[in-house]
């Protein structure tokens, strides 16, 4: 302690926490980053980690570049307060941090408080903040303008930082704080940091050697702040922290003050020859000093307290030898004037003048929870026209096969057995592998479904395990063991686990479909894998018509065909252009949140899709308008075209087998299609389930070493005469605040990594339909304003079971971290069916 006896509030300590992994995971999952930022983002995390070691764990020299890494890793904590979340439920990291005050004892540790919550930390950092100041400030040898100046402004933002923490800090710790964080006690650390303040501008006045009017003024108001100091120290509820010193120095300080400031008032006294007055103030001032000479060190306001003793033998031998004024009477002088220098400097951010933010790639979660509204819209209509397209082009399609277009035209023109439209669908049939293809698709499909299936039975096999252990020992010890129960933390991972059954039941339902209409049309597949002579010899041969291919309808119906094919040409363009529409909204709401907190993702997402989207949507009608147009003029020129031909039994069974093989190529297309969906669909949910069994292990072994630590506090307390209650888990004891959460229950996959389920086909109904589960709703977060999860009403009907184009299942298309509540209908397939609810 220097020789002003400034008092420094020592540091909070804490343990080494790895933020990479947590960190790292949590990123990947949420936002999706490309390559170039991903490496960007994973610096960032590891220097981050490396700062907090250096802020927080490493011995810290009481100077103002250890002042820097504290004030710069508490900084980059705040910049990140909306971009990585970190709580018990989403992203859990667990902090520990031990009481500042509390000097542990020979049998307990000192007391001590983990939390998986990131506003805890940031209270703890902050804390850091204004002790580090204050050790700072107190350390300045107070010889030059510039140390003086130094202490005054520390000890300045050091109340300040107290006083905000005192306003602040139960609603960032969701918790009892340890006794150094509770609002009493950091209204007690301000009131002293600017009492401490105030006194080292007096340290600065006094040197200067200011007039005595000033000095009196400075040095009432820091004998009132400390009166202040004193009366926040003495509450009940915080007075057995301190230090015998601390409370002797405070008291003493108060009263030297006091002793001060009637000093510099009888001076005034003196320049204005008021000898009564004079005397009966330094009479005062000797009582309060000689009672503050019993608190503080010997060194301690020691010159001024000297000088008070000078000056009333002085004053009392010229009253007695020259003036014999009579001594005023004390309680009768007016109080003395105060003038206060200093206050609680406001906490502003950045503290550290230098700071940049290491993760100013990643956007506020908010603003990412926006862009995913957006992309779910904008996913939607992508579905919604590109459903349309398909739809229209299959009922084409379906149309042109009944009427056996175009190869009834092939056969006006040519007596060849083997149409020439079907030699070439064969040709392109065979060209994509033919039925050989599709059946080695669907072999594998049942592997893939089985290891899928396999994944999610070892998942829930842990969590049943957890549960089991955890209610034999519930069972084993009663009321003592009062740790979370499994049911209450399992919930959202349970649901994780229905849902994906749910999903995998839905794709083995379209994987039935899609066997059904193979197997309707395996005949048509077979035939058109076949070679040019097979298929020739398996179609029966034509008669001669009376239709020439000079037939004024021939003719027409040739060029309708060509606009049909312009029309399937220009679909399958407008179909890629809807889906390689790209657009960054983020600006967009960057923008709007800084003109306003409260952020309309729905307007703006809206006036941006129809910015974008308006003239595709307009091509999209214009082909459809165009379709129904070229189809009734078909209709029209075919009813002509029959009525001019001549047919026969042969002939109807020749037009048979000619539909037959046009529905068989468009079929084939179409399956094949389906099952590489299918095929892709499960390849795509194998490490979706993989880090979904992964986080469950990692849960299980949290619990089993929350397991172990609880047994083995409830073991030492049974040695120390213990009950055992005091240690229950979540609960304040001697020398803990242990507070368990699940370690890993972030088990919900982000958008950019979770493929979507498969819907049944439109034109057959599933008799069992797996629910899905409604909009996932966010937790409440400290200051963070709730995002609009964006559900999309409409979902067409699509002729695949699996969709291809972006956003086809939005309901599943939800940030990171939510949990989605129980479903309305009841899943047999999800394990929670079974579970008690709690």
């Amino acid at each position: 302690m220097s020789k002003y006896s400034f008092l420094a509030v020592p540091l909070k300590s804490t343990s080494d926490v790895d933020l990479v992994k947590p960190l790292t995971s949590y990123i990947e999952s949420v936002y999706n980053t490309s390559n170039d930022n991903k490496a960007e983002v994973a610096e960032a995390v590891q220097e981050l980690n490396k700062l907090r070691s250096k802020a927080c764990c490493q011995p810290l020299d009481k100077h103002q570049s250890a002042l820097d890494v504290v004030t710069r890793y508490y900084d980059q904590l705040v910049a990140i307060e909306n971009k990585i979340i970190i709580s018990a439920t989403q992203n859990p990291v667990v902090f520990k941090w031990k009481d500042a005050f509390d000097k542990g004892s020979l049998f307990f540790s000192k007391a001590s408080l983990s939390l998986s919550d990131g506003s805890f930390e940031r209270a703890a950092v902050l804390f850091n903040c204004g002790a580090l100041m204050s050790h700072i400030a107190a350390s300045q040898p107070l010889l030059t303008d510039d140390e003086m100046k130094t202490a005054a402004k520390l000890f300045q933002q050091s109340a300040g930082i107290f006083a905000r923490l005192r306003d602040s800090v139960l609603g960032m710790v969701q918790h009892d704080p340890t006794p150094d964080l509770m609002p009493d006690t950091l209204a007690a650390l301000s009131a002293l940091m600017l009492a401490q303040a105030q006194e080292a501008i007096y340290i600065k006045a006094y040197k200067e050697k200011m007039k005595p009017t000033a000095l009196v003024k400075i040095a009432a108001q820091t004998a009132e702040f400390y009166h202040d100091a004193q009366k926040a120290m003495s509450r009940d509820a915080v007075k057995g922290l301190w230090d015998k010193e601390w409370n002797q120095v405070v008291s003493g300080k108060t009263l030297g003050f006091q002793a001060i400031a009637q000093m510099h008032q009888a001076a005034v006294n003196a320049e204005q020859r008021e000898m009564g007055e004079q005397l009966s103030r330094l009479g005062e001032a000797v009582r309060l000093s000689e009672t503050a000479a019993k608190y503080l060190p010997a060194d301690c306001l020691s010159e001024q307290l000297t000088s008070i003793a000078k000056m009333y033998a002085a004053a009392k031998k010229d009253n007695d030898f020259i003036y014999h004024e009579r001594i005023a009477d004390f309680r009768s002088l007016p109080a003395l004037p105060r003038a206060s220098l200093v206050k609680a400097l406001p906490v502003t951010h950045p503290l550290s003048p230098r700071f940049k933010d290491m993760f100013s790639s990643v956007v506020p979660v908010q603003i990412h929870n926006a862009i995913q509204c957006y992309e779910g819209r904008k996913g939607e209509l992508v579905n919604i026209e590109t459903g349309r397209l398909r739809e229209h082009t299959q009922l084409m399609n379906g149309i042109l096969a009944s009427l056996n277009l175009p190869a009834a035209l092939d056969d006006v023109t040519s007596m060849d057995v083997l149409p020439e439209s079907i030699r070439q669908k064969s040709a392109k049939v065979k060209q994509a592998g033919g039925i050989t293809e599709l059946q080695r698709l669907f072999t594998e499909l049942p592997a893939l479904y089985k290891r899928n299936e396999e994944i999610l039975d070892e998942t829930n096999r842990i969590l049943a395990e957890e549960k089991e252990s955890d209610d034999t020992l519930r069972r084993q010890f009663g009321g003592k063991w009062s740790r979370m129960s499994s049911e209450q933390l399992t919930g959202p991972l349970l649901q994780e686990v229905g849902k994906y059954r749910g999903i995998l039941h839905t794709a083995s339902n379209a994987d039935k479909m899609v066997k059904d209409k193979f197997e309707a049309n395996r005949a048509a597949i077979e035939m058109l894998s076949k070679n040019e002579v097979e298929l020739r010899s398996a179609i029966p041969g034509q008669t001669q018509h009376a239709v020439t291919g000079t037939s004024e309808a021939v003719s027409k119906l040739r060029g309708l065909m060509g606009q049909v094919q312009e029309i399937k040409v220009q679909r399958e363009k407008l179909e890629k252009d809807l889906k390689s529409v790209r657009s960054d909204i983020a600006d967009d709401f960057l923008r709007a949140m800084a003109e306003s907190e409260l952020l309309n993702e729905e307007q703006i997402s809206k006036e941006k899709i129809q910015q974008i989207y308006g003239p595709l949507k307009q091509q999209v009608e214009a082909s459809i308008k165009l379709q129904d147009h070229v189809m009734a003029e078909i209709q029209t020129w075919n009813n002509r075209f029959i009525g001019e031909k001549s047919g026969s039994g042969t002939g109807a069974e020749r037009e048979r087998m000619l539909k037959m093989l046009a529905s068989g190529h468009d079929a084939f297309y179409e399956l094949k299609g389906n099952l590489e969906e299918g095929t892709k669909f499960y390849n795509d949910l194998t490490p979706i389930l993989v880090r979904l069994q992964q986080k469950v292990s990692d849960f299980s072994f949290a619990r089993q070493t929350e397991k172990e630590d609880l047994m083995r506090q409830m073991q030492q307390n049974i040695v120390s005469g213990g009950s055992g209650d005091s240690q229950c888990c979540g609960c304040f004891s001697q020398d803990s605040y242990l507070i368990f959460f699940p370690v890993c229950i972030d088990v919900l996959v982000g958008p950019s990594s979770m493929p979507p389920p498969r819907p049944p086909p439109p034109s057959v109904r599933s008799e069992v339909e797996p629910p899905i589960p409604p909009p996932r709703t966010q937790q409440s977060l400290q200051g963070q304003p709730q995002p609009f999860f964006y559900q999309p009403q409409y979902q067409p009907n699509f002729a695949t079971p699996y969709p291809t184009y972006p956003g086809a299942f939005p309901n599943y298309q939800q940030p990171f971290g939510q949990f989605t509540p129980a479903p309305q209908q009841q899943n047999p397939f999800a394990p929670g069916c079974n579970t008690p609810q709690s």
